[in-house]
């Protein structure tokens, strides 16, 4: 399915600017708080400017609260291009760090969920217990922070343990992860979330996880079927209904 069909509008026309990335992002964070990941006001949504050393960057607020006008154009030299109506987040050092290191990614997304932040807690193997987590088997790392480190050498570090991986934990502190698109990272936080609620609780019941080769199988049949695209979808259909505002004057929105 191509991005572009990812925009939940048929017609294009009165909700043409829903394919920005400034409404992407604001969708995407509503969707993430909608899911049970809500982080406060800490933890940022960024995607990649195509053709530029830049990302745009959400600012210190509740998930559910962000509209297109906060988003933030900024450098990865972190100056501000476009502010946002609100200023951009501090500590998004990070967001440059991994963007320069992975030019597969265009998306990545920190989140201080209280599930997957309990589970990064354990110190254990991230491991297939439920279908979803197929699509990350193999693909799970660990941060561990550092306070010695200055912002700079922190997002360095940060990257370098993410290597070719989707997804970092942060034990005490959350996660990171990274996605070709932001509607796919997106939706890869929320089953990620789910995936390690159902493994906390496979471990305390004694559960076994799923083996290699099963697990290949459901992650090609999610990519083939078109999972995430489905999911991005369903979940802006449910934002219409639970988060009016966001599509209020979306014609006036740039």
């Amino acid at each position: 399915m191509a991005l572009r069909n990812l925009h939940g509008n048929s017609s294009g026309s009165a909700d043409h600017d829903v394919a920005s990335p400034h409404f992407r992002i604001a969708a995407a964070r509503r969707m993430l708080y909608r899911a049970g990941l809500d982080s406060q006001i800490g933890g940022h949504v960024s995607l990649r400017v195509p053709g530029e050393d830049a990302f745009w960057v959400t600012p210190f607020q509740y998930f559910d609260e962000t509209l297109p006008e906060h988003v933030s154009k900024v450098g990865f030299d972190l100056h501000v291009l476009e502010p946002g109506t609100l200023s951009a987040s501090p500590g998004i050092n990070f967001h440059a760090s991994v963007l320069k290191a992975r030019p597969d990614v265009n998306c990545v997304i920190h989140t201080h969920a209280k599930t997957i932040s309990i589970f990064a807690t354990t110190r254990k193997k991230f491991e297939v217990y439920y279908v979803y987590a197929s699509m990350f088997a193999d693909l799970v790392t660990e941060f561990v922070d550092d306070p010695s480190l200055t912002p700079d050498q922190e997002g360095m570090a940060i990257a370098a343990a993410l290597g070719h991986n989707k997804v970092a934990l942060m034990p005490h502190h959350g996660s990171v992860h990274v996605g070709e698109s932001l509607e796919f990272a997106t939706v890869e936080t929320i089953v990620f979330n789910l995936a390690c609620e159902y493994q906390l609780a496979a471990m305390a019941a004694g559960g076994q996880p799923m083996d290699a080769t099963t697990a290949r199988s459901y992650r090609d049949a999610y990519y083939k079927y078109g999972f995430r695209e489905q999911m991005w979808l369903a979940n802006l259909r449910r934002l219409r209904a639970s988060d009016p505002e966001l599509f209020q004057g979306m014609a006036s929105r740039s």
